[in-house]
């Protein structure tokens, strides 16, 4: 098979959210590209790195779209950098480098708008969205995902709107608003069914699982839940996938369920660790801890609250920071003073979830 035409069958599997086998093509293809031709590695790098960042393999993937961003810098082709920049913020975004991730989807969003292109700048504005987003910066996020939302809507991108939608519902979860996030997450999956994205449809069966949940729907939670596994796990993303099934995890830990929660949570945990996700991480933590508090072994608790600060060190996290505060109240104990600072770091983010009277098990957003 020749280079173009495995390129091909990776472009065909990929639009089938077939991210696994579409690296395969990819690294074929790049195998049977020569040096001396640039314009046709810079195109399969590019997509190698969208399906690497895909599968969680987020140090690949910075290393293929370093290459392309060489090859793009080489041609002084801006678009072609601005496409190597944003591919790059995404993958340094996914390992939780935020800062580094931001220089490059910032730059990858002036030049878009230096060369009226609203449909890269409307993918840049979203993926600042999600940065935001990771750290807690859920007001900028909001702003980021409503403009990328406008330019998505002007362009007819149903994809796009989509994936906004996704953003909006996950910050509507946080702030509280419950049913706008599951209108959201709806919106999307809809849209996501007509255009037959399968990961879209993954991405909003979460979403809407979550929605649920935080409504104490759990019933319907749990049922979403195992859609949303059911795609994760043929396509092959196991970033996303992680989460899913912390989510699942959590909603059997608030049902009391702790055999099934731990199992849920553990093989979460294994697939964090995989992608180097210290968010995620954290949340595993916090949520063993409770088991632990559950299961009368509240000196572990704390251990694995200790753990969770330590990887907690030198990272942008707000919220998880807060996240670990509120676990010290409810585990070790604290007057009404204490809760009520916790109550208010929250809502300067913009969260504003928390119960009056919060207890565990917690059913964090």
């Amino acid at each position: 098979m020749r280079k173009e035409e495995l390129y091909e069958k990776g472009e065909e599997l990929r639009a089938a959210s077939c991210f696994r086998e579409a690296v395969l093509a990819f690294q074929k293809a790049l195998e049977m590209t020569p040096s001396g031709d640039g314009a046709f590695r810079l195109l399969v790098l590019k997509r190698l790195g969208d399906c690497l960042r895909m599968v969680g393999a987020f140090e690949e993937a910075k290393r293929a779209y370093t290459e392309a961003l060489h090859l793009a810098q080489s041609a002084q082709d801006d678009l072609e950098v601005a496409d190597c920049l944003a591919g790059l913020g995404l993958a340094q975004r996914g390992l939780g480098e935020l800062e580094e991730a931001r220089k490059n989807l910032e730059r990858a969003r002036e030049i878009y708008e230096e060369y009226d292109d609203p449909e890269g700048e409307a993918f840049a504005l979203w993926a600042l969205g999600g940065l935001w987003r990771a750290a807690g910066e859920l007001k900028r996020a909001r702003e980021h995902f409503t403009e990328a939302l406008f330019l998505f809507e002007q362009l007819e991108d149903p994809s796009g709107i989509g994936y906004c939608h996704c953003g909006l519902g996950g910050l509507e979860r946080v702030a509280g608003n419950f049913e706008e996030s599951l209108v959201h997450y709806g919106t999307a999956n809809a849209i996501f069914q007509e255009v037959g994205d399968r990961f879209g449809q993954a991405y909003s069966f979460c979403g809407i699982g979550n929605a649920h949940r935080m409504m104490e729907h759990f019933g319907d939670a749990l049922e979403y839940f195992r859609r949303a596994e059911e795609l994760y796990r043929d396509i092959g993303d196991e970033v996303s996938y992680a989460w899913t099934l912390w989510s699942f995890g959590t909603a059997l830990k608030v049902l009391q369920d702790w055999e099934g929660a731990e199992g849920k949570l553990q093989e979460a945990r294994e697939l964090f660790a995989k992608t180097r996700d210290t968010r995620g991480m954290v949340y595993h933590l916090l949520a063993l801890s409770e088991i632990r508090v559950f299961e009368g072994r509240r000196e572990e608790a704390c251990s694995l609250l200790e753990e969770a600060e330590r990887l907690l060190v030198g990272k942008p996290f707000q919220l998880e920071r807060i996240h670990l505060e509120l676990y010290r109240w409810l585990i070790l104990g604290g007057d009404g003073t204490v809760l009520e600072d916790i109550r208010r770091n929250y809502r300067k983010l913009g969260a504003n979830f928390l119960p009056i009277s919060p207890k565990l098990p917690l059913n964090l957003p």
